[in-house]
């Protein structure tokens, strides 16, 4: 059984389709990357993969469940094993770093003592090469730090599948070399990577499964 079984699935918006009729399966362990032109449908793709979009058609299975009818709590489960990082990083602008990384822990581990959470976000945040003030606001942190607490987000609470859109993007030379070793780290153990990048570097980094998206279908494999 396929970790991921995407099944004819289309998504439109304002009488606009996106995707149209996709279908592909994703094994566990593996890593699959999208690419396409700005607009193909690529990032609405991994959106719904992830669950953050639903489709207009078709159905997603994530290890043999629709990912869209789950219960409460297969889609808890199903949140804490998969992971995004958007390409504009989504942090709450409101809340502080350190509340940005407590959130996902105090869902997914109620019983998680407030000092137990501090240590893992001070874990974290030292993996992913953050050393600044965790008491900032996102507005507080150059483009690159927003991106690496966004990274922060989504390894907390252990996935063991990552959806990354541009993960890389607006990261310099040492900050992208930290978060591809975690990449690398993260693939050794078995773990699924689903990504989008127009980064050749990074493709070739990563080899694998290449889908390109092109007038949301799958053009080539």
């Amino acid at each position: 059984m396929a970790l991921f079984d995407v099944q004819n699935v289309e998504f439109e918006t304002r009488n606009k389709k996106i995707v149209n009729g996709i279908s592909l399966q994703i094994e566990k362990g593996t890593t699959t990357a999208l690419i396409g032109h700005s607009g193909s449908g690529k990032s609405t793709l991994l959106k719904l993969m992830d669950g953050l979009l639903v489709p207009t058609g078709g159905k997603i299975l994530f290890e043999g469940n629709n990912i869209h009818l789950m219960n409460k709590n297969q889609n808890l489960e199903f949140r804490q094993k998969c992971a995004f990082v958007f390409q504009d990083s989504a942090l709450w602008a409101n809340q502080t770093i350190i509340q940005n990384l407590s959130l996902p822990l105090q869902i997914h581990f109620p019983a998680m003592t407030h000092d137990e959470r501090l240590f893992t976000i001070q874990s974290i945040c030292a993996m992913v090469g953050y050393d600044r003030d965790l008491n900032l606001r996102p507005i507080d942190l150059s483009t690159g730090e927003q991106k690496k607490i966004a990274f922060a987000r989504a390894m907390i609470c252990g996935p063991q599948v990552l959806f990354l859109d541009e993960c890389t993007a607006s990261l310099d030379k040492k900050a992208s070399a930290v978060i591809m070793e975690l990449l690398h780290n993260f693939i050794s153990q078995g773990n699924t990577i689903i990504y989008i990048s127009h980064n050749s570097s990074f493709i070739a980094e990563f080899p694998g499964t290449v889908y390109h998206v092109e007038d949301g279908l799958l053009v080539e494999d």
